[in-house]
């Protein structure tokens, strides 16, 4: 049998447990390489120390039976919880109180905020594209539009809609999914779409199948005809969608089983289907096969998750799909450039093992030598006997009994020195207790080459928290506020900005920004960042980049409100949109409607709001504060299209775009188009883990003097000059155009 390309896996165990200190992987087109060891024969780490210490080496698997060993002894987790100084047990992993090292604040994890939307050609020619962050970089959406057509995706309906001219717009086909899609790309003549797969559990070939996870699908569609498109590719991935982009004729998609269930006998990566066959192999299941390099740290961890990258060509269906495979943390976020896809989580230090390492410091000189034996035989057992979890559980029942033994006054006195000994840990790495950690990976046509691995202190917002200039990798974090038995204080969150090399190590940063406050927003752009923190104004942050070594502020800006998104509207000027703030009869600060900013940054030392435009109504609402394609704007036209749910009276009043004018001077609106009949009620959906009214206005585009806008009942067409409606196309089923493909 060939050698499997499917199995090109490195594998990274990356523990939620600990902390990972000053560790990178070398491109191996560098000549200094990562120290790869072999993964039996060594001491395990004990300590927080050693733990640390051995995070720096590399480690590569002898044989997918190692792999196997190391995922069964990996799945049991501890279940005991120490308080002043009594033991309890609690049930699976759940324990609200050491699961984490604190109760920590939630920022969004949802990639939600991006950058301008491009026009291409000229008068009747230009149309918009997917308002995307990096250029040439394309990112699915629930609409695209080529200049003549605009492919709309409405519940589980496709609609290939000929839109021009707008006049006589059409709706040529419809592609019916039985499992709902989640979003498209468009390339040339070929349509790719992707969703959760809901009826692959009918498949005879899944039946057979012990462990039956989740699967997203992805399917190609031949637009050469759009009267009648034909499916061209059918794929299925054992997992859950994370990501995706589009450069060139390659999409690369990242998929993830959060919890993956090793099952004896299947195979150990997950699956990739085509057409019904499954074309991801074991080694083991060859007569001939090159072993896979899989690639770890020995360390212990709580959760992890495969999680595969797959560089799929769009247009040449007969061209084998390219896929690595890697072991880290859930809660992902993905930056990508034209090179590199960077992989981002966040992990915390473990209280329950900072715990288990000081409680057996503390108790085991005290213990009888026969329970030291015992401790001794249970650290030097094999993990296929005892998970490294399963370990620490016993050697804590162990501890338990001690303590038990004890009068209640030397339990006071031992809890005293427990709870001392975690409040200096915790002094010793205040700044570890919450980490992204980032992996760099090349990518080069359906060709991958994992770089270098990272981490920095804090947590990300979203994919506009991080970018790539000139080969230096910048990010911006929120370290969260923490509070635990074991601090003497909480700690108020703090915000940070990093540059990374491009062996991702830290040669900059700037730390301690807004106490108290967290981000909101960010926009990176050349050799400055902006960044927006909130708690009860909108700083404003100006930092000047141009020495990746030494990042400073060079001004910033307090003002009502804040803005959860930030838009270039030129070198010097930002567009900002959030909601306004105002302070209540109780002395604090409440939310108001939407606003908009402008912001004049051309003298960096002493940014301006140079305009504003807030909406009367308290609760009005846009998926543009959320989500960065709603946002369309377009400086050679003026044009700024939002899309709003505005309340009057205690009830929905309208529910469409907002259309501006902006220039340097500021916003005017245009008008309002409405699809909701002057705030009438409509169905709802459920999109993006939200209900929304079918009437609701999720994206708008512009194909030359024509604005589209588009919900799940219309398309409305719009001129741009005046507003003065043209068509409008009610998105519904007709037998004439119906296609339906099962899945």
């Amino acid at each position: 049998m060939k050698k499997n390309k499917f199995l090109k896996v490195f594998v990274v165990v990356l523990a939620a447990a600990i902390v990972l200190s000053g560790c990178s992987f070398k491109s191996k087109n560098q000549v200094v390489k990562p120290e790869v060891i072999p993964s039996n024969g060594e001491e395990p780490p004990k300590t927080i120390e050693e733990k640390v210490a051995v995070q720096t080496k590399l480690k590569k698997f002898s044989s997918m039976d190692e792999l196997e060993e190391f995922l069964a002894s990996g799945l049991i987790m501890s279940s005991l919880s120490f308080y002043e100084g009594n033991f309890s047990a609690v049930n699976g992993t759940s324990n609200a109180k050491w699961g984490r090292v604190a109760d920590v604040e939630t920022l969004k994890t949802e990639e939600k905020t991006t950058a301008a939307a491009q026009s291409i050609g000229a008068g009747s020619d230009s149309y918009s594209k997917t308002n995307v962050q990096v250029e040439g970089v394309d990112e699915a959406d629930i609409i695209k539009t080529d200049g003549k057509y605009v492919y709309a995706m409405a519940k589980n309906s496709l609609f290939i809609i000929e839109a021009q001219p707008a006049e006589t717009a059409r709706i040529l086909s419809k592609i019916e999914f039985k499992s709902r899609p989640e979003n498209i790309y468009i390339n040339g003549d070929y349509l790719a779409v992707y969703g959760r797969n809901g009826e692959i559990y009918k498949e005879v070939f899944y039946r057979g199948f012990k462990r039956q996870n989740d699967y997203t699908f992805l399917k190609v569609f031949d637009l050469t005809d759009r009267k009648n498109p034909k499916q061209v590719r059918n794929l299925d991935f054992e997992g859950s969608y994370a990501d995706s982009r589009m450069i060139g004729d390659y999409i690369y998609f990242v998929t993830a089983n959060y919890a993956h269930n090793y099952i004896s006998g299947e195979p150990l990566l997950p699956r990739i289907v085509e057409n019904g066959q499954v074309i991801s192999k074991e080694c083991q299941e060859a007569e001939k096969c090159d072993m896979a390099d899989v690639y770890y740290f020995d360390i212990p961890y709580d959760t992890y998750n495969f999680t595969t990258i797959t560089a799929i060509n769009v247009k040449n269906g007969t061209e084998t799909v390219e896929s690595d495979t890697y072991l880290m943390a859930g809660n992902q976020n993905m930056y990508v450039s034209k090179n590199n896809i960077y992989v981002t989580y966040t992990k915390y230090v473990s209280e329950y093992d900072m715990e288990s390492e000081i409680l057996k410091e503390l108790i085991s000189p005290r213990l009888s030598e026969k329970d030291r034996d015992k401790i001794t035989t249970i650290e030097g057992a094999e993990n296929f006997i005892l998970s490294p979890a399963e370990k620490t559980q016993k050697i804590r029942q162990i501890l338990e009994r001690y303590v038990a033994s004890l009068n209640p006054g030397d339990q006071e006195k031992l809890a005293i020195e427990i709870k001392s000994a975690m409040q200096k840990k915790y002094d010793d790495i205040s700044k570890e207790l919450e980490k992204t950690v980032i992996h760099k990976i090349g990518i080069n046509g359906k060709n991958f080459e994992y770089k270098a691995f990272g981490e920095v202190t804090g947590q990300i917002l979203n994919q506009f928290s991080m970018d790539e200039h000139e080969g230096y990798f910048r990010i911006a974090t929120t370290k969260n506020s923490v509070w635990s038995e074991y601090e003497k204080d909480r700690v108020e969150s703090y915000n940070n900005l990093y540059v990374l090399d491009e062996n991702l190590k830290t040669v900059g940063a700037l730390e301690d920004l807004a106490s108290g406050e967290r981000i909101y927003s960010v926009r990176f752009m050349q050799n400055r960042a902006y960044m927006v923190t909130f708690k009860q104004v909108d700083p404003l942050f100006v930092i000047d980049l141009a020495n990746p070594q030494e990042p400073k502020v060079l001004g910033k800006l307090k003002i009502p409100g804040f803005s959860n998104y930030l838009h270039p509207y030129d070198n010097n000027t930002l567009i900002g949109i959030g909601k306004h703030t105002y302070e209540n009869e109780r002395g604090g600060i409440s939310t108001g409607g939407l606003k908009l900013s402008l912001f004049d940054v051309s003298n960096v030392s002493d940014p301006k709001e140079k305009d504003t435009y807030v909406l009367e109504e308290k609760n009005s609402d846009s998926i543009a504060l959320s989500d960065h394609k709603a946002f369309l704007f377009d400086r050679g036209k003026n044009l700024l299209s939002i899309p709003a749910s505005l309340n009057a009276g205690g009830g929905l009043s309208f529910s469409g775009v907002l259309v501006f004018r902006v220039d340097e001077s500021g916003f005017e609106l245009k008008g309002r188009i409405d699809h909701s009949n002057g705030g009438q009620g409509s169905d709802r959906d459920y999109w993006q883990g939200l209900y929304y009214y079918d009437n609701t206005v999720k994206r708008s585009l512009y194909i030359g003097d024509i604005l589209y806008t588009f919900s799940n009942n219309y398309l409305k067409m719009n001129k741009l000059g005046d507003l003065s409606p043209v068509n409008d196309l009610e998105l519904k089923k007709g037998a004439e155009y119906d296609y339906t493909v099962v899945n």
